[in-house]
């Protein structure tokens, strides 16, 4: 019994570390996303002021190109806005947030029963069962569920701990570590950081048309 829970314990606490990790990354990407939607929008009507200071002639390459930049940029503004609003990055995060603090509560009370066995007291079958079911009612209340790099991230920041890497797998070591974290940031990042690549690409170009 005592070597079930203590396996029991270990999951949950492995669940409730995965999920505060998807909790941070749900929130970063709400950040990103924020911080970058009001800056495309600074960017566009910067764009327009731009066009009226540095290509005052109608109808030059740079006044037709600006005004095509203009109207991207707000297409662009406008896809990404809707994206971003029908994910719910924030709320997913709120409920991956909450279901890990259950996780925990619910670990604290497996290290419980843990400590009655070592203190001399049994436990029954069905106490042992009722805690099973419990961990997994726990689980299914929450509608999100965290992605693998979350449990990566977690082992690779307890990459000490031997019970995680039991079976033969191997702990990765300092730079394997970060490497997962870098992935892991990334992961919510890059689809912002190509989006900023491709409007500064198109600003950079703007300087090389004649004004004229």
């Amino acid at each position: 019994m005592k070597d079930f829970l203590l396996n029991l314990r270990q999951r949950a606490w492995c669940t409730a570390g995965a999920r505060y990790n998807a909790a941070r990354r749900l929130r970063i990407r709400e950040w990103v996303s924020t911080c970058s939607l009001a800056l495309l929008s600074a960017v566009s009507i910067l764009v327009a002021f731009a066009q009226r200071i540095y290509s005052p002639t109608p109808n030059t390459v740079l006044d037709n190109y600006l005004s095509s930049f203009a109207v991207g940029v707000g297409i662009l503004l406008l896809v990404v806005s809707l994206l971003e609003w029908g994910a719910r990055y924030g709320a997913k995060a709120e409920a991956l947030h909450r279901s890990a603090e259950l996780v925990t509560s619910f670990q604290i009370k497996v290290a419980m029963s843990i400590a009655a066995i070592d203190a001399g007291h049994s436990a029954t079958l069905d106490e042992v069962d009722q805690l099973r079911v419990e961990y997994d009612e726990i689980k299914d209340k929450c509608g999100e569920n965290h992605d693998p790099r979350d449990d990566a991230l977690f082992r690779a920041s307890h990459r000490h701990d031997r019970d995680l890497w039991k079976g033969g797998n191997v702990a990765p070591g300092w730079l394997g570590a970060k490497w997962t974290y870098v992935k892991w940031v990334l992961a919510e990042t890059w689809f912002f950081a190509l989006i900023w690549l491709v409007v500064a690409g198109g600003l950079a170009y703007s300087i090389w048309l004649p004004k004229a």
